[in-house]
């Protein structure tokens, strides 16, 4: 019985053992199941945050910390999420879905895929770079070798043709290359127009126009159907190359044309937009336009046309570029293609500045306003609207405020006309400062400030820069940001406004020139008071303006002493002591260790370098100031300043005998020893009262029981 027992025991416990191991059995292919997927996850994946995630994954399957089957879930939810992440990001790589199969399949490897910097670069750089080349030689030829009606159709039908081959023959075989032909037929129609608009004149304006404008239509419609880069970016490149020979318009009829023939082209592709890579096509469309509308300005200008005609030009295409950055902008929030548009609209600002400014020399004072008016009423109108259509959220409207000023200052501060100066200034002086609360115009704040109080100086020899600088103390009100920078500004600039009219009026009533330096320090001192007590800006941290102050003040002491002046040096003096006195106080964050000892040594220069007639004032004056320290020694319980006051009566009073005394009449020797005399028993009194006090002290110490 017990032999049958443990036989049975013995068959239980290996069928337990044999359950065991299938168990086993079934975890190991499991797990190789499941490392095999992670594998191939891995080889497919195009995320290396991805890849991290899934090999921690493969970590944790092969330490046993999570089952097969855990890991089996989180794969396929991982997977999921990965599938969403790429298709968010707009990859064109299609995502499949991989099979969790028991096997692995076999992948291609990482070095086995093509390269798709490599095909990038010979598909599409190298098909834009053909058609550039072959577009060029077509306009080569056709501005060089052709002649008379016949030819100038041939040029058409060859381009369509062209066309039509192209989209018979290569479009559903090869569409990419369809794409680049077709573009490149489409940039010879933009050359057969200018050739026979231009070279053949077997058109005239009108008709160009429209020819154009069916060119320009059936394109962006073509390449807007077929969402195609290509065919976009080529066609206006053609149109653009097209221009290149060109030597002379000869007429400002011509000039007129092209420039209706660019506007019709450029408002088209504005409207008609493509979906895939809209903003490469833009960013290309603004750089060819910038650099084509300053390459035929030029050529215009070269032929003394009207400037009324080419500053509508300009404006045309600063129109174009606002228009394609608030379309494109408000889509796609696109930082590039802001960024080019900022740089694109700055510099069609600088050109209309050379045409309005360079390019009126000779032109009467009356025409050139005209120019000025125009230029500035139509960016203003057109920056106006695109603020007001931009999304009242968005920080980048704000831009057309810098157009707007921009265009202001540069146009209108160079008039030969103050009243224009005077006017523009003060307006966009004025709508700035209105609009400073807006963080995105601090910049702008800064630059008109700095622009008003530099054109100020400059008015500096008539009476207007007056009203510059009413306008600079007056914006002081409507300070916000940035305000020491502000304070600098406005304080130099009043400063040299009035250093130059002060000038001005002290050679008309023959003062010395000397006495600005007085006139400044007086003007910085209320400056200093000024924006430390001001309710707006007496919370907000001077100290840095506090120092500039110090430092200019500083500087006028120094330079008057050059005037060898004694009436400026002893009003330079007073003012210094004043500076000191007022502006080394807590309040102002400028707290000055000893401050009375520094006071002192600058009266004590200033009196030994300040041009006095006779010693004998110097000695009175160093001996004043000897006084004054011990007085206020004696009052601030100050031991050093008392010694300091001892040491200069001391040196006074050798002075006294050994030099000032040879060198001054008998009178004069008899007042400046009435007078040190004085001085120095006045010394000697405090003295005495002092040590009478601390004695009558020490006997109340004694009679109450204290020490002392």
């Amino acid at each position: 019985m017990n032999h049958i027992m443990e036989e049975n025991n013995q068959n239980l416990s290996d069928l337990q053992r044999a359950g065991m191991l299938r168990k086993e059995a079934e975890l190991l292919e499991s797990r190789e199941r499941i490392r095999g997927k992670l594998r191939q996850l891995m080889e497919m994946s195009r995320d290396p945050e991805y890849d991290k995630y899934l090999a921690q994954m493969l970590k944790d399957l092969d330490s046993g910390r999570a089952t097969p089957q855990q890991v089996e879930r989180e794969a396929e939810r991982s997977y999921e999420k990965y599938k969403q992440r790429m298709s968010q990001a707009g990859t064109e790589q299609r995502v499949q879905r991989v099979p969790l199969s028991p096997v692995p399949q076999e992948q291609p490897s990482k070095k086995d895929r093509p390269d798709k910097l490599e095909f990038n670069v010979g598909i599409h750089v190298f098909s834009l770079v053909g058609a550039i080349f072959v577009l060029t030689a077509f306009v080569i030829f056709s501005f060089n070798f052709l002649d008379g009606l016949g030819q100038g159709i041939c040029l058409y039908l060859a381009a369509l043709v062209l066309v039509f081959l192209s989209e018979l023959l290569f479009r559903k075989k090869m569409p990419k290359f369809s794409h680049v032909i077709t573009g490149i037929g489409i940039g010879g129609l933009y050359i057969a127009n200018i050739v026979n608009y231009l070279v053949l004149h077997t058109i005239n304006g009108l008709v160009a126009l429209l020819i154009t404008f069916v060119i320009a239509l059936g394109t962006i419609f073509l390449s807007h159907k077929k969402d195609s880069v290509a065919i976009r970016i080529i066609s206006i490149l053609g149109c653009y190359i097209s221009f290149i020979p060109v030597k002379g318009f000869d007429t400002e009829l011509n000039f007129l044309v092209i420039a209706g023939i660019l506007f019709i082209i450029n408002t088209l592709s504005v409207f008609l937009q493509n979906q895939k890579n809209s903003v490469v096509i833009n960013t290309l469309h603004l750089a060819v336009n910038v650099v084509f509308t300053a390459l035929l300005t030029g050529m215009a200008w070269a032929e003394d046309f009207n400037t009324i005609y080419l500053v509508g030009f300009v404006v045309s295409s600063f129109a174009f570029v606002s228009i394609m950055s608030y379309k494109k902008c408000r889509e796609e929030k696109s930082g590039t293609l802001f960024l080019f548009t900022c740089i694109g609209n700055g510099l069609f600002l600088f050109i209309l500045f050379l045409l309005c400014n360079i390019g009126s020399i000779g032109q009467s004072p009356a025409t050139a306003l005209l120019v000025h008016l125009i230029a500035e009423i139509l960016i203003g109108v057109i920056c106006i609207l695109m603020f007001l259509f931009w999304n009242r959220q968005d920080g980048r409207k704000y831009a057309q405020i810098y157009y707007i000023c921009g265009a202001a200052l540069l146009l209108g501060s160079f008039s030969e006309y103050h009243a224009e100066i005077i006017v523009t200034l003060l307006a966009v002086l004025l709508l700035v400062k209105l609009m400073n609360r807006n963080r995105e115009l601090r910049v702008l704040d800064c630059i008109v400030v700095t622009w008003t109080g530099v054109l100020g100086f400059g008015l500096s020899d008539n009476w207007y820069c007056w009203l510059l600088a009413a306008a600079l103390v007056l914006s002081i009100l409507l300070i916000r940001d940035m305000h020491i920078y502000h304070e600098i500004v406005i304080t130099v600039s009043i400063l040299l406004i009035c250093w130059n009219q002060c000038d001005y009026l002290f050679d008309d009533y023959g003062l010395d020139e000397g006495w600005l330096y007085p006139v400044s320090m007086v003007g910085l001192l209320g400056f200093f008071l000024l924006f430390n007590h001001l309710p707006r800006l007496k919370d907000k941290p001077q100290k840095a303006y506090n120092i500039v102050c110090v430092i200019f003040a500083g500087i006028y002491c120094l330079t008057a002493l050059s005037q060898k002046d004694y009436l400026l040096s002893a009003v330079m003096m007073v003012l210094g002591a004043v500076v000191i006195l007022v502006v080394f106080k807590e309040k102002y964050d400028m707290r000055l260790p000893r401050k009375h000892m520094v006071l002192a040594v600058f009266l004590s220069v200033y009196s030994l370098l300040g041009h006095f007639p006779s010693p004998v004032i110097v000695s009175i004056l160093l001996m004043v100031i000897a006084l004054g320290c011990v007085g206020l020694g004696f009052k601030q319980k100050d031991k050093t300043e008392r010694i300091c006051g001892l040491v200069m009566a001391i040196f006074v009073c050798v002075k006294l005998v050994l030099y000032d005394f040879r060198e001054v009449d008998i009178i004069y020797r008899m007042v400046v020893f009435l007078v040190v005399g004085i001085l120095a028993l006045s010394i000697s009194f405090i003295y005495i009262l002092l040590e009478k006090n601390m004695e009558k002290k020490r006997k109340e110490l004694q009679e109450n029981g204290g020490t002392e």
